[in-house]
């Protein structure tokens, strides 16, 4: 498909994995665009039922936005990767073609946020989910405030938003997060395939008539007042600071003040 991505279909099944494991699968603006381009292709193949996300390596799904990418954006500059990565999870949100995410090891900040824009989340025993934004002065901006209510009750989706720290796979599934008990790795990828294909030999329009419906629970009204304010937090001082001081592996320096 492309440099950043990887795709194999399997029968009716189109796997997509995220091809940048020496970074975790992180998201840079290219890889973005791959993605959402392979999304667009297989909506547009006939012969595809079902879409699975995947990340190569066993590490990660995916660790998130690429920080060096966002590191001393200024608002305009942040605002258009907030709105590039917004733009793949209305794409994976909105697809007329099922979409799970397989996640198998870390699925952090925006790699969790692409997770939750999937219609299914599969996870092995290995996975692990957080939204550690606020731990470095930032907030999710790819949907994540929004869509991790639709799948978890408001106490746990403040933990995961305001404490930051990442939780395992039981947790997750405890939770609400995923779709299944989580399977252990060497049944993992396996598992997966089964659950998508039985999915892909449904009817294509019934699902499809499904996915409409269930998407009019999100609302792009509150999506876009996400993406101002995390745009907002990425070019702030306490953003940046964030961001510089853990590529620095350092404790950040915040300001105690509500305003900047």
């Amino acid at each position: 498909m492309g440099t950043l991505t990887m795709v194999a279909d399997h029968g009716r099944v189109r796997v997509v994995s995220l091809a940048r494991e020496p970074q975790l699968n992180a998201m840079c603006t290219e890889l973005i665009d791959e993605l959402k381009a392979a999304i667009s292709a297989a909506e547009r193949d006939d012969r595809i039922g079902c879409i699975v996300l995947r990340g190569t390596g066993h590490r990660a799904f995916c660790a998130g936005a690429d920080l060096g990418e966002i590191l001393g954006a200024d608002h305009e500059q942040a605002r258009l990767f907030i709105n590039k990565g917004h733009a793949l999870m209305d794409a994976v949100s909105n697809a007329n073609l099922p979409v799970i995410a397989a996640v198998d090891g870390w699925a952090l900040g925006g790699g969790m946020e692409l997770a939750l824009a999937c219609h299914l989340i599969i996870g092995s025993t290995r996975a692990r989910f957080g939204l550690p934004e606020a731990k470095i002065g930032c907030m999710p901006g790819f949907g994540g405030t929004q869509r991790i209510f639709d799948l978890t009750s408001k106490s746990f989706a403040m933990r995961m938003l305001l404490v930051g720290e990442p939780v395992h796979a039981d947790e997750a599934y405890l939770h609400g997060l995923l779709a299944f008990e989580p399977i252990a790795p060497e049944d993992f990828h396996a598992r997966v395939l089964e659950v998508a294909t039985a999915i892909a030999n449904g009817s294509k329009t019934g699902q499809e008539r499904i996915l409409r419906a269930a998407r009019l629970a999100v609302h792009p009204a509150a999506l876009e007042y996400e993406a101002a304010l995390a745009a907002a937090a990425i070019s702030s001082a306490d953003g940046q600071e964030g961001i510089s001081a853990f590529n620095e592996k350092r404790t950040p320096n915040f300001h105690r003040s509500s305003h900047d």
